[in-house]
């Protein structure tokens, strides 16, 4: 029986003293939680711009054993766009922006994220290209390190 016991204890010694860490948003949540960053973007921006979500995903980026939300979103303009990606991370109750890919991401067709890795899709203007209608594929992928997006390999 005392062979059981303390075994027991260490093992209960370890797991009342590891951190609690909520459980990740599933799609719905994350996409509400989207939404609601950027509604905060909206808020600032030109009553001729708005913000449409695209594709929203949550994965633990760092390895802390919480769930960053990733999202790829396009800000529309009367003649112009542009697509950004975000990560939300927790910080207390509420999701916060902590990163963003600050380059240039042409036209986004789809995001991914896997292995740590952030995956975009996107066609780039090719020498003939009309700027509407971009044909050049490139493959797009960053890495969420030290508190920022950089670009990996």
């Amino acid at each position: 029986m005392a062979k059981l016991v303390l075994p027991t204890l260490l093992l209960i010694a370890i797991v009342v003293g590891m951190p609690a860490h909520a459980a990740a948003p599933d799609a719905d949540q994350a996409r509400r939680i989207a939404e609601q960053f950027l509604a905060t973007k909206q808020a600032s921006a030109s009553p001729q711009e708005a913000y449409e979500a695209g594709d929203i995903a949550t994965a633990d980026l760092d390895g802390d054993g919480e769930a960053e939300v990733v999202v790829l979103w396009t800000m529309l303009g009367p003649t112009y766009w542009h697509h950004g990606v975000t990560v939300l991370a927790r910080k207390g109750q509420r999701y916060v922006p902590v990163g963003d890919a600050e380059e240039p991401l042409g036209s986004v067709e789809g995001m991914l994220v896997r292995n740590g890795i952030i995956e975009l899709k996107t066609k780039w203007p090719g020498p003939n290209d009309a700027r509407c209608c971009p044909s050049v594929p490139k493959t797009l992928r960053y890495r969420w390190s030290a508190g920022r997006l950089t670009p990996a390999k």
